[in-house]
C-alpha cells in the first residue's frame, strides 16, 4: 500500500515546475494536518483546547474539579471553555444532605447553575454518579455535584467532573433552606435560603488540590 506521502510526490512530481513549490507547500500541510489528527487520536481524553482542571470560588472555598474528558468530552469542553470566560450568573441553589437511609429525601446533591455555557450541552450518559462526581442535568444547563453513590438513578447525567475537595461542598449543603414540592413530578425539593454565586475558572497544571 501506498502511503500518502508517496501518492502525493507522484503527483507533484508530474506537475509542471512553476506549480511544484506550491504543491510541496499544500503536501506539507496536509501532512502536518494528519500527523496533528494522529497524535489526538492516540491521547484519548487528553485535548490540548483546554485545562484538565477547574475551580469554582464562593464565600464558602474553592471546589476543585477534574474534567473527565474521556467520558464526555463535549460537556468537558463547554464547561473549560466558560471558566475561561468567565460567568456573572452562576449560581448554587440547591442543597441536599445524604439521605440516612433509602433514596431520599433528601436526595444528596448540591445542585447549580452554569447558565453562561454558550450552549446545551449534549447527553453524553455512560457512567453512573458516585460521591463526588460532577453531573450535568440532561437537556438543561444545570448542573449538580453528587453527596454520595446514586446507583438508583443509573446513566441518566452526563458524568463531567470529580471534586477533589469535598469540605466546601459539605458547608454548602449545610446552608438554611426551604422546601418546595415539584410541580409537575411532586418531589420535595430542599432550596437555599439565598442563592450562593461562584466565579469558575481554569486552574493551572501543577495547582495542588486543597
Amino acid at each position: 500500500m501506498f502511503s500518502l506521502r508517496h501518492v502525493l510526490r507522484v503527483v507533484v512530481g508530474n506537475a509542471p515546475s512553476d506549480s511544484r513549490r506550491m504543491l510541496y507547500r499544500a503536501l506539507n500541510l496536509l501532512l502536518i494536518a494528519q500527523a496533528l489528527a494522529y497524535r489526538q487520536d492516540a491521547f484519548i481524553g487528553y485535548s490540548e483546547k483546554h485545562s484538565d482542571k477547574i475551580v469554582l470560588k464562593c464565600m464558602d472555598g474553592e471546589i476543585h474539579i477534574s474534567l473527565l474528558d474521556a467520558v464526555a468530552p463535549r460537556t468537558c469542553e463547554l464547561v473549560s471553555e466558560l471558566a475561561q470566560t468567565g460567568c456573572t450568573t452562576c449560581r448554587f441553589y440547591r442543597n441536599e444532605l445524604p439521605p440516612e437511609a433509602g433514596y431520599g429525601p433528601p436526595y444528596g446533591l448540591l445542585q447549580g447553575s452554569l447558565e453562561g455555557l454558550q450552549d446545551t450541552p449534549p447527553r453524553e450518559d455512560t457512567v453512573v454518579a458516585k460521591k463526588g462526581h460532577v453531573c450535568m442535568i440532561p437537556g438543561t444547563k444545570e448542573f449538580f455535584i453528587a453527596a454520595n453513590d446514586h446507583d438508583e438513578w443509573g446513566s441518566a447525567h452526563t458524568v463531567w467532573g470529580m471534586v477533589q475537595n469535598m469540605t466546601p461542598v459539605t458547608s454548602l449543603l449545610h446552608k438554611p433552606f426551604h422546601t418546595v414540592t415539584h410541580p409537575t413530578y411532586g418531589t420535595v425539593m430542599r432550596l437555599m435560603n439565598t442563592d450562593v454565586s461562584f466565579v469558575i475558572g481554569r486552574l493551572p497544571p501543577g495547582d495542588h488540590d486543597q
